[in-house]
């Protein structure tokens, strides 16, 4: 079989749609997270059966699975898991389960397996926007299997001699700030972005739209005074290390 494209596959039943899946969609784009989602893949005429099940079920590198009754009385969904799970037990795919309004002590016996899982319960009151948030920590956390550094720990203190000044500065300080102090982290890291993506040795790639688009969400809840977590925090510093892999990149590529 190729090799599984790095797309996201979200598996659900059609009723299920507008109450769960829309909002999932919304948080996960502005997120920079690529998708395989039937409205934006199917066209008129398409084999809608056999698209969903060899470009996304069988193709996509994570598969996001909404678990809900209305799931457990679709067929087309019930095969698309099945094929997800045999992928899972082979190490080919990386399952993100989510349980809607549906308790864990009610999931079918079949679908037993999401129990060793860590999966998310979600319903109408309580938003998306958490499960979303551990979604682009663990695909970020995977980009960073491309990225010479890790954590922000390891730029902070290598002293990078391709770097400005400011930007060594700004993550000294970061790491010398109290870890509870997640605002303050917040908007030493989003200073950091900003003069990286001002810098005349960058240039904006496919490898830093990612990025990019993580610290814009993520700066706009900032400044609405939402409340940010240590899940969000970790995000950051994910999309941090990912852009200056790039902006490095940027550099080396002009000497």
């Amino acid at each position: 079989m190729e090799k599984s494209s790095k797309k996201l596959f979200i598996c659900f039943s059609a009723k299920d749609r507008y109450a769960v899946v829309q909002p999932i969609v919304y948080h996960l784009k502005n997120y920079g997270i690529d998708i395989w989602y039937d409205r934006y893949e199917l066209l008129m005429g398409d084999d809608r059966i056999e698209k969903n099940i060899k470009d996304a079920a069988i193709g996509c590198k994570y598969a996001l699975i909404i678990l809900s009754k209305n799931t457990i009385n679709s067929p087309l969904a019930i095969e698309e898991i099945n094929i997800i799970e045999s992928r899972h037990r082979n190490n080919d795919v990386v399952v993100f389960p989510v349980l809607y309004e549906l308790a864990p002590s009610d999931i079918p016996q079949e679908f037993g397996w999401f129990r060793n899982l860590v999966f998310k319960e979600t319903n109408r009151s309580s938003g998306t926007l958490e499960v979303c948030n551990h979604i682009a920590c663990k695909i970020t956390s995977d980009f960073l299997s491309e990225c010479r550094y890790k954590n922000i720990t390891d730029i902070a203190t290598d002293n990078l001699k391709l770097l400005p000044h400011q930007i060594t500065f700004l993550l000294d300080k970061y790491m010398r700030i109290d870890s509870a102090n997640l605002n303050s982290r917040v908007a030493l890291l989003y200073a950091t972005y900003v003069i990286i993506v001002n810098s005349e040795n960058f240039i904006a790639g496919v490898f830093s739209v990612l990025p990019t688009k993580i610290f814009e969400k993520m700066f706009s809840e900032t400044q609405l005074n939402l409340l940010i977590d240590y899940r969000e925090l970790w995000l950051l510093e994910n999309a941090m290390c990912i852009l200056i892999e790039h902006y490095i990149s940027c550099t080396e590529s002009k000497i």
